[in-house]
């Protein structure tokens, strides 16, 4: 279940530098904040843009009762994500590997 109120756009005069775009995750027992897409746009990088995106979304989690925040991320990413949310006071909860096996006509 998508809320809009938890979808942020970073602006800069006319033009989208930057997005957040989150939801959250109820069970049962609990609430949690889940960043499902993050994204600063090439002239807008190495700003900080992302830092306060992510720190503008972790307060309004704050503000509605959540007190974890997940989201999931390629640990090789060449965009240096990983240090940013190690920077947000993030830390690596979960480590998954993804098998692929490519399949080819007579020869598997």
């Amino acid at each position: 279940h998508y809320d809009p109120a938890l979808w942020f756009v970073a602006i800069d005069g006319d033009e989208i530098a930057g997005y957040a775009i989150c939801r959250e995750i109820k069970n049962q027992s609990s609430k949690k904040g889940y960043v499902d897409k993050l994204g600063v746009r090439r002239p807008w990088r190495r700003r900080g843009l992302a830092l306060a995106l992510l720190h503008h979304s972790f307060s309004e989690f704050f503000h509605r009762g959540i007190q974890e925040v997940h989201l999931q991320v390629d640990a090789d990413s060449l965009t240096g994500a990983t240090r940013l949310y190690e920077k947000a006071g993030m830390h690596p909860y979960l480590k998954k590997a993804i098998y692929q096996k490519v399949l080819r006509a007579g020869l598997d």
